[in-house]
């Protein structure tokens, strides 16, 4: 298994990392959220850009900085999640891989999120390591939980696509997805993982993998900052009390 270091942290060994999303639509906010998190002291950061109010690229990027300035030098993701996964963002192929490259090229963040769906993935995925960036492929389903072969294949997927880090996120509607998530992950880990991975299960009936999923290969979890960015997100302060 391969070990993701940036600076001093190393993901997909150790305790699962925390990491929570910044979303607010403007940079005073955004200074504002940071500011109060700062104290909470997360492993890593996610910028939800999808949230901001203009996707003017020269305003992205000075947000991008100021952002950058106030979190260094914890780990910062960049993320554009689309309306199909979940998100805000209504770009689609070449403009979202447009934006993503301007973004790595940038240098301003360690990771860039790529959706596993989008367009040309695997050429995506190349073209921001060649701008010396690292890529979290992920993909999101808020409506159900995919049968476990299909998670496993998701996962395997994005490895295969050369992505740095998997991640995926399912809705259960039942205990039993839940089961099957973790059961998709352990798999992963034992059969094919060769670098980091992360899974989760949303809503209230999936709290137990954002607390426990390091245990079947998870290497990181999400928590909520001001306000979750995503369904049963738990608060940063809670999470580390009851990290399993």
């Amino acid at each position: 298994m391969k070990i993701v270091e940036i600076r001093d942290v190393q993901i997909g060994t150790g305790r699962p990392k925390i990491i929570v999303s910044l979303i607010s639509s403007t940079r005073q906010r955004l200074q504002q959220e940071i500011e109060f998190l700062l104290q909470k002291q997360p492993d890593m950061w996610e910028w939800r850009l999808d949230f901001m109010e203009t996707y003017e690229f020269s305003e992205l990027i000075e947000t991008l900085s100021f952002i950058r300035e106030l979190t260094f030098p914890a780990p910062l993701i960049v993320t554009y999640r689309t309306i199909q996964e979940g998100g805000h963002g209504r770009l689609r192929s070449a403009a979202y891989r447009e934006l993503l490259e301007g973004i790595s090229a940038s240098k301003l963040c360690d990771f860039v999120d790529v959706e596993l769906f989008s367009e040309d993935n695997k050429s995506l995925v190349a073209a921001l390591h060649a701008n010396d960036c690292k890529v979290i492929v992920s993909n999101h389903d808020f409506h159900k939980t995919p049968p476990k072969e299909e998670l496993i294949w998701r996962l395997r997927e994005m490895q295969f696509i050369n992505g740095d880090i998997g991640k995926l996120a399912v809705m259960p509607k039942r205990p039993h997805d839940v089961l099957s998530l973790l059961d998709a992950a352990d798999q992963m880990k034992t059969l094919y993982a060769d670098r980091p991975f992360l899974v989760m299960a949303m809503g209230e009936l999936g709290a137990i993998t954002r607390l426990g999923g390091h245990h079947f290969g998870s290497c990181a979890t999400f928590a909520a900052g001001s306000s979750p960015s995503a369904p049963g997100q738990l608060p940063v302060d809670l999470m580390k009390q009851l990290l399993l």
